[in-house]
C-alpha cells in the first residue's frame, strides 16, 4: 500500500509473504510534502516491522535500509584447487557492488572462488559496498580433487581391491593384470586379510619366499592337516608401501575348503582354501601398451612384448575330431578361462593354487598344458588364438622369472611335471635364448626330464644296457637322476627298472613306489607336452632326447606281457585300463569332458 504523500511502498504485516518490507524510517528528509504523512509512514513501517524478518539464505537486513544482496549460485560443490565463479546481485541502492570473502579458499573481487587443499563445508560471503550491514552467504563443500587422467586411487581385479593413500599413474599389462607407477603405499585391501587364526586373504609381497611356504591361507589341508607349510609372518597388512620392482599377490580365500572341483581331475576336490589371486605390480615407468607382466618373482621386472610374439610359428592343423561338449577337441573358451588369472606356483606341493582355475597337481598342470598348446597347434584364425597365445605366454614368463629367482620343480612324484613346457614355448615364440636355454642354463629343476633317462646312463654308466622287459628308455622314479647321471636318490625313489619286478622295492610292503606312479601320475601326463615339442619341430629346443623316447615308448610299447609278468612275479596287478601304456584318454575319462584329445592328436600327428 502507499500512503498519500510518501514515497515508499509499504505492504500490511498480514500481506507480507516473505516477512520482508520497505519502511521509510531513516528517510524522513525524502518525504518532501509534509512531515506528519511521514510521520505516519514511520508508524506503519514500525507496525509492519514487528513481524517480518530478512529473506533466509539471501541477505540480512538493517531497520534504516533498503539495500539487499543474493548470490548465485544459491550453493556449490568444487574440488580441491578446482574454482567455481560466483555472482551477487544488490537492490536499492546505485552502488551495486560487493566485497568478497570465503573461507576454505580464496576469492577475488570478481566472485572467482578458489578451493584450498582442505575438503569440508565452508562459505562465501558478499557485503554489499554501498551498505556494510548488508550481506549474503552461501555454503560451499569442498570435495576431494579428482585423480589426473591416467591415474587412480583404487583398482579393483577379479574380485581384488587395492585402494592407494594418493591417486597414482596406472595401466594394464597386455594379460589384463595391473601396474602402477610407484612408490604406492596401500591403504585398504578387499576383501580384508584377516589379523587371526584362521588366516584368510592374504597378501604376500615379492614371491618366492625364502622358505617356499605359503601366506595366503592357514587353511592347508590335501585330506590331512598341511598348515605347518603356512607362515603368518609373509604376510602384508596395510599400509604397505611399494616401490618400483615389487609385486604383491593378493587373495581371496574359499569360504569352504574342498569344495570346488580339482581342475582336470573333476572327481576329486582341490587341496587348496584359495579361490583367486590377482598380482599388482609397481614399476618405475609406464611401459608400451603391449607389454607382458613381469615375472612375480622378477625384481629386475624384465618386460617381454607381444608385438615380438612369432605367432607365425604356431601351425594351422585341422582338428582331429570334431568340438563336442563330451568328447573330441575342447574349445578355447575353457583354457583361456584357466589361463587368464595369475597361476601361482612358488608352494612345493600346491596347497595354496587358486582352485577356482589352477590344477593343485603337477600331473594335472602338464595335462592343462598339453591341451592349451595342442589347441594353439590348431587352424583357428589369427585372432582366435591371441588371447589362449597371451596367457600361455604369460604363464611361461611366470615360471621362468621364478626359476631365475632360485626356484624349481625337480623331480617328486607326480608333482613337479608341466612347468617346462611353458618356459620353452614362451621362448620360442619371444625368441629368448634364456627361456629356451632353460634347462641347461638350470639343471635339475623340472620333473620331465629327471624322470626319465637311457639306462646305459644309469651309474655306473655302462653297466646296464637295457631293462628287465627289453626298453633301453626307462623311467627315472620318484626323485629321478640329475642331469650328469647321478641317482639323487637310490632305491625306493630312484630308478629301479633295471631290475626284475621281484627285486623292485616297496613302501610300506604294499606299494612298488616306481611303477605304480610311473603308470598312474606322471607318464600319461607328458604325452601331450612332447607331442607339441614334435609339432612345432622343437625338440632341440627342449634339448632332452630321453624325454621325447621315453614317451614314445609309453605311447607305442604294447606292455601285456610286462602287465603279466609283474603280477606273476609280485602280484601288483597293472591291468586296469587306465595304468595301461599307450593311451591317455582312460585316465582322463569322467575327468575331462573331451578326454580322447590327446590320443586324437597323437594319432592324427605324430608321424
Amino acid at each position: 500500500m502507499r500512503f498519500p504523500g510518501c514515497p515508499f511502498a509499504l505492504r500490511p504485516f498480514s500481506a507480507c509473504p516473505e516477512r520482508n518490507v520497505r519502511f521509510c524510517a531513516g528517510h524522513r528528509a525524502s518525504c518532501a510534502r509534509c512531515f506528519a504523512t511521514a510521520m505516519m509512514c514511520i508508524v506503519f513501517a514500525t507496525l509492519c516491522l514487528a513481524g517480518c524478518t530478512g529473506k533466509a539464505g539471501s541477505s540480512s537486513s538493517t531497520p534504516g535500509s533498503q539495500v539487499q544482496v543474493s548470490i548465485q549460485p544459491g550453493s556449490a560443490s568444487v574440488a580441491v584447487g578446482e574454482q567455481q565463479q560466483f555472482s551477487a546481485t544488490v537492490t536499492g541502492t546505485t552502488n551495486t557492488s560487493v566485497n568478497w570473502t570465503a573461507s576454505g579458499g580464496t576469492i577475488t573481487p570478481a566472485g572467482m572462488y578458489t578451493a584450498g587443499s582442505n575438503t569440508g563445508s565452508f562459505h562465501v560471503t558478499a557485503t554489499s559496498a554501498a551498505d556494510s550491514s548488508q550481506s549474503a552467504q552461501v555454503a560451499v563443500t569442498v570435495t576431494a580433487a579428482p585423480p589426473p587422467p591416467g591415474t587412480v586411487t583404487s583398482i579393483s581385479k577379479d574380485g581384488i581391491t587395492w585402494t592407494f593413500s594418493q591417486a597414482v599413474p596406472v595401466g594394464q599389462f597386455v594379460n589384463g593384470d595391473y601396474y602402477v607407477v610407484g612408490p604406492v603405499t596401500i591403504t585398504a585391501i578387499d576383501p580384508a586379510p584377516t589379523t587371526s587364526s584362521p588366516y584368510e586373504n592374504g597378501s604376500v609381497r615379492n614371491l618366492p619366499t625364502a622358505n617356499s611356504k605359503s601366506g595366503f591361507d592357514s587353511r592347508l589341508n590335501d585330506g590331512t592337516d598341511e598348515s605347518w607349510w603356512f607362515d603368518p609372518s609373509l604376510r602384508s597388512y596395510p599400509p604397505i608401501t611399494l616401490n618400483p620392482g615389487d609385486s604383491l599377490v593378493s587373495s581371496i580365500s574359499l569360504a569352504q575348503i574342498h569344495s570346488l572341483p580339482e581342475v582336470m581331475r573333476a572327481s576329486d576336490m582341490s587341496a587348496s582354501p584359495v579361490a583367486s589371486v590377482s598380482v599388482l605390480t609397481v614399476l618405475s615407468a609406464m611401459p608400451t601398451a603391449d607389454a607382458f607382466r613381469p615375472s612375480y618373482c622378477d625384481r629386475g621386472q624384465t618386460i617381454y612384448h607381444a608385438n615380438s610374439l612369432q605367432r607365425n610359428l604356431l601351425p594351422s592343423l585341422a582338428p582331429p575330431t570334431p568340438s563336442d561338449a563330451n568328447a573330441g577337441t575342447p574349445t578355447r573358451a575353457t583354457f583361456e578361462g584357466y589361463y587368464r588369472r595369475p597361476w601361482i606356483d612358488t608352494n612345493p606341493f600346491l596347497f595354496d593354487a587358486p582352485a577356482e582355475y589352477m590344477p593343485s597337481y603337477g600331473q594335472h598342470i602338464a595335462f592343462a598344458d598339453s591341451y592349451a598348446s595342442l589347441l594353439l597347434m590348431l587352424n583357428f584364425s589369427a585372432d582366435q588364438k591371441v588371447n589362449l597365445t597371451n596367457y600361455f605366454v604369460q604363464y611361461g614368463i611366470d615360471l621362468y622369472g621364478c626359476v631365475q629367482a632360485g626356484y624349481g620343480w625337480p623331480a617328486f612324484g607326480g608333482h613337479r611335471s608341466g612347468r617346462k613346457l611353458p618356459i620353452i614355448f614362451a621362448g620360442i615364440l619371444l625368441n629368448s635364448d634364456g627361456m629356451k636355454n632353460v634347462s641347461a642354463n638350470y639343471p635339475n629343476q623340472f620333473g620331465e626330464d629327471m624322470q626319465t633317462l637311457y639306462i646305459k646312463n644309469l651309474p655306473p654308466a655302462g653297466t646296464y644296457q637295457e631293462a628287465w622287459q627289453g626298453a633301453t628308455v626307462i623311467y627315472g622314479g620318484h626323485y629321478g637322476v640329475n642331469a650328469d647321471g647321478s641317482v639323487v636318490s637310490a632305491g625306493l625313489y630312484g630308478p629301479y627298472e633295471q631290475l626284475q619286478p621281484a627285486n623292485w622295492p616297496l613302501i610300506n610292503g604294499n606299494e612298488q613306489l616306481g611303477e605304480a606312479y610311473r603308470r598312474c601320475c606322471t607318464s600319461v601326463s607328458w604325452v601331450g607336452e612332447a607331442l607339441t615339442m614334435h609339432i612345432m619341430h622343437a625338440e632341440s629346443t627342449w634339448n632332452y632326447p630321453p624325454f621325447f623316447d621315453y614317451v614314445d615308448r609309453w605311447m607305442t610299447e604294447d606292455d601285456s606281457q610286462a602287465v603279466a609278468e609283474i603280477k606273476a612275479q609280485t602280484g601288483f596287478d597293472y591291468s586296469a585300463n587306465w595304468e595301461r601304456q599307450g593311451q591317455t584318454r582312460y585316465w582322463l575319462q569322467g575327468e575331462f569332458p573331451q578326454y580322447t584329445f590327446i590320443d586324437d592328436m597323437w594319432a592324427a600327428y605324430r608321424q
